[in-house]
């Protein structure tokens, strides 16, 4: 075992733009134990995809400039080596699967792996099955990635990881989109890879999903400066001030329930819907369906109330909310505010109904902050004169920690502040239905209480319906006034204060 420490990093300065005021790394010194599995933790924006990206040598090669410092990975400076040699020592699995993939199926992207590691080509097929049976994700191998959940292509993404073969992982949020007991599941995963002499350094906002498995956590501050080290599960409890003080998720919190008040008028009704996981085309035929997500489905979802959908990665969710959103093949009778959106056009629906993307950059229209959030005030609110739409997209900046990067392309943001700026952005143009897939991701917690304090606020005040997607089941349990598994292809109520934790 090699006494260099897998990743150093040594007073990095590190800014997007060469003679800008704000540092995103501020003189960050970092140093990670070999074969050991550390979690980074810091507040949203601090700095620390940023820092991973820095770490695997993707900046400044790809954008922004290292102002000083050095970096190095066990041992040898980042600088040196070259993209084919610096896989050897580090990979990163980022936030976004969608921006890990250069082929369509994963066994094309494993083949592409090993094209890249010079593997003979007469040993690659029985490599890929071995990889993708290890890690879970042999149904996989042949569809088409496009039509992957977030959480199954987070699995795929994993799993050419672990066929590079690099001394040293990054993940980066990459459980984010996955259910608890498929994240659970794959910490084994990674835990077992850490067995195999593998270091890993898991950057998350989920402390109880790593704290069993974690070594050592680290909390970073503003700019990615280590504000503690040396946290371990068996002293965590003693940093709880910080993790509080850090706007940190903390074991610890209790849970809050509103009651579900019987009766409620719908915003959104199901009748004998079946969604299709794709639709397989004929010729002379009426189109047929593949794999089912949705059968013979009747349901509603409360006008004015929370709803939170629960499920596991893959099962149909955020396809079902495309369905609703006439993005996806459907039959039966989907109805929004009492319309079928049958006889709706996609424009009357969106004046309606808005969402939030698991990856928000996909739905951004403009290359700044300030003006994203005026352009869906504007658009929404025709007549508004261009003073008071100023006005009110100051004072939601403001409201959501934004108005400090109102000069920023929403590309440049984080993946937390990109995703309170999309919520924003839809809640500006007036919608009376909010769909959020997967709200908490990369998010942390003070940033996760103040969207949802905000949304049930505006649920209780203004009616707003708000339907959204997640894994965390405490986030659930917290916020929604009705819960709904989608298992077995229907939508099932939970019963009231019997929670699936591990489900």
């Amino acid at each position: 075992m090699s006494n260099e420490p897998a990743l150093s990093m040594e007073d990095v300065v590190f800014r997007f733009y060469e003679h800008g005021k704000r540092n995103i790394l501020d003189h960050v010194s970092l140093s990670i134990e070999p074969e050991k599995l550390t979690v980074i933790m810091g507040s949203s924006g601090c700095g620390k995809s940023t820092l991973a990206a820095v770490a695997a040598g993707l900046y400044p090669e790809n954008g922004g400039f290292l102002i000083q410092g050095k970096i190095s990975l066990f041992g040898h400076p980042v600088e040196d080596m070259d993209p084919r040699t610096r896989a050897a020592y580090l990979s990163l699995l980022f936030q976004n699967p969608d921006l890990q993939f250069c082929m369509d199926t994963l066994r094309k992207e494993l083949y592409f792996c090993m094209e890249n590691m010079c593997m003979p080509p007469d040993e690659m097929e029985e490599k890929a099955r071995e990889a993708a049976r290890r890690m879970g994700v042999l149904p996989l191998l042949d569809r088409p990635l496009h039509t992957l959940s977030g959480g199954e292509k987070q699995r795929a993404s994993l799993c050419c990881l672990a066929l590079l073969g690099s001394r040293c992982i990054v993940l980066d949020e990459a459980f984010a989109n996955l259910d608890e007991a498929a994240a659970r599941s794959l910490v084994r995963q990674v835990a077992a890879m850490k067995e195999q002499g593998i270091t890993v350094i898991a950057i998350d906002h989920q402390l109880e999903l790593w704290r069993e498995a974690a070594d050592e956590i680290i909390v970073l501050g503003e700019g990615a400066r280590v504000l503690q080290r040396g946290i371990t599960r068996e002293n965590l409890s003693s940093y709880m001030p910080l993790f509080l003080a850090e706007g940190l998720s903390y074991p610890e919190e209790s849970p809050k329930k509103e009651p579900f008040g019987a009766g409620q008028e719908m915003a959104v009704s199901f009748s004998h819907v079946t969604v299709p996981a794709e639709v397989i085309k004929k010729r002379f035929k009426k189109p047929q369906f593949g794999r089912i997500l949705l059968s013979d489905v009747t349901t509603g979802f409360p006008k004015g109330r929370m709803t939170a959908i629960l499920g596991e990665s893959g099962s149909g969710k955020t396809t079902a909310l495309m369905a609703i959103l006439k993005n996806h093949t459907y039959t039966g009778s989907i109805c929004v505010n009492g319309r079928d959106i049958a006889g709706m056009t996609k424009r009357e629906l969106f004046h309606q109904a808005g969402i939030v993307f698991q990856n928000p950059a996909n739905q951004f229209i403009t290359q700044n902050v300030e003006q994203e959030v005026r352009c869906s005030v504007l658009a929404w609110n025709r007549g508004c004169p261009e003073e008071e739409a100023g006005r009110i997209t100051e004072a939601a900046l403001r409201a959501y920690g934004l108005w400090q990067h109102r000069r920023y392309s929403p590309y440049m943001l984080s993946q937390g502040q990109q995703r309170r700026l999309a919520v924003l952005s839809v809640l500006s143009g007036g919608q009376r239905i909010l769909f959020l897939d997967e709200p908490t991701y990369g998010q942390d917690h003070k940033s996760t209480h103040a969207i949802m304090q905000q949304l049930y606020e505006k649920t209780r005040r203004e009616g707003l319906t708000v339907i959204f997607i997640t894994h965390d089941q405490g986030l659930a349990d917290r916020w929604a006034d009705h819960i709904v598994w989608l298992k077995d292809r229907k939508f099932i109520p939970e019963p009231q204060g019997e929670g699936q934790h591990g489900a």
